[in-house]
């Protein structure tokens, strides 16, 4: 295994690729982190589909992957795959103001092939006065690839880095006066869509965003349960598992119930492995059942947007099936994913008061729109949580096998 110094690079005997990233800080802060495909003739992306990050965590060939765990990010590569046109893949950590990179004690690099270590890196915060930095690079050399650690500083933040890279950024909307009367203009054909840097956090305050109808319908809608500890995510089992004395860890389950348009009315959930389907009815399916919150993804639901105008409307829920139902320890947090448009994230910090369940969005179909609504609403269990949504169904008892 080698310890690599800022400059040093390593060949890749392997396509098959992770490069893990671990935060550690002293403060409350965490860096975004994001990668760019560019290309050999102008080291820019060729289009906005080449740059991966939090609100959109692969490529289009699924080359290159990004998946996130409270201060954990991996990048999973398959370098057989990238499209010839590229020649370089930029790997990049950010930080929001007015926050540099001294707040952040280190940033540590693994690098896999194949599952094994060949590599590490340490990066020191400390003295660093810029908000970005270029880890490193995977870059063509004669028939194979290398990885050369940059730890580069970039002034400026997450915008700046991706429009250096070529990165076209959606401009923040700004009100603007009423117009006066004017005849109607001809129609000038819509820009190209621009990648949107923001996240979207439903809180109290602003609880419901909607998204027009599609044509097409909505593609691939992603839900991701996961739990965000903001401490070294490699303590994740052992501080779960100080939430019931150090018997056990939390088992956090995802799943939803849901209402067709038809009137048909069911749940998905690993409890009675009802995982439902994703190319036919329901149009809903649990990905994965995580029990032990060591998973880098945590637990997945997956919508088939092509068919919403068949689903009426879907009720999110995380309920703990075992350990100790602090919700507010186990810092869970719920994030979104509709294609192309940007991450929202609804955030379980409440209910400390030993409910089980919590109902945390409401998905409705509302004339074709994709309408998000904020519950975060505890209750004991399944038959309450059915109750107050109001969709009448029978309940048993039931075990995960």
């Amino acid at each position: 295994m080698i310890q690599l110094t800022a400059g040093a690079n390593t060949a890749l005997s392997s396509p098959m690729i992770e490069i893990r990233m671990k935060q550690h800080s002293t403060q409350s802060v965490q860096a975004d982190v994001s990668a760019y495909a560019l290309a050999q003739d102008t080291q820019k992306v060729r289009g906005d589909q080449d740059m991966i990050f939090y609100g959109q965590t692969s490529n289009a060939s699924g080359s290159i992957r990004l998946q996130q765990q409270g201060n954990l990010s991996t990048f999973q590569l398959d370098l057989s795959k990238i499209e010839p046109p590229i020649a370089k893949i930029a790997v990049s950590a950010t930080l929001d103001a007015p926050f540099t990179f001294a707040a952040l004690q280190r940033l540590e690099i693994e690098l896999y092939a194949t599952g094994q270590l060949i590599a590490s890196a340490v990066i020191e915060g400390q003295g660093r006065t810029e908000a970005a930095l270029i880890v490193g690079e995977f870059y063509r050399h004669q028939q194979g690839w290398k990885f050369r650690l940059v730890a580069q500083g970039f002034n400026g933040g997450l915008k700046p880095l991706a429009e250096h890279f070529g990165v076209e950024i959606q401009a923040e909307p700004t009100p603007a006066p009423p117009p006066a009367p004017i005849p109607a203009p001809a129609p000038i054909p819509a820009p190209a869509p621009r990648v949107n840097l923001s996240k979207i956090t439903l809180d109290k305050q602003n609880s419901k965003i909607n998204l027009s109808k599609q044509a097409q319908g909505f593609g691939e809608i992603k839900v991701n349960l996961n739990w965000n500890k903001k401490g070294d995510p490699t303590q994740k089992v052992s501080f779960l598992k100080s939430l019931t004395g150090g018997k056990s860890g939390v088992d956090l389950d995802l799943g939803c119930l849901f209402e067709m348009q038809d009137g048909t009315k069911s749940v998905i959930q690993a409890l009675g492995n009802c995982f439902g389907a994703f190319d036919h009815r329901p149009y809903i399916q649990l990905s994965a059942d995580d029990r032990s919150g060591a998973s880098t993804d945590g637990e997945w639901l997956k919508i088939n947007g092509r068919h919403w105008d068949q689903i009426k409307r879907i009720v999110i829920f995380a309920f703990i099936y075992e350990g100790a139902p602090n919700w507010a320890a186990t810092d869970g947090v719920v994030t979104i994913y509709v294609p192309n448009q940007p991450p929202i994230e609804i955030q379980l910090s409440e209910g400390g008061d030993r409910l089980r369940m919590c109902g945390i969005a409401e998905l409705t179909n509302h004339q074709g729109e994709f309408q998000v609504s904020r519950q975060v609403k505890y209750v004991a269990g399944h038959r309450e949580l059915d109750q107050h949504f109001g969709l009448g169904l029978q309940w048993k008892s039931g075990s995960k096998d």
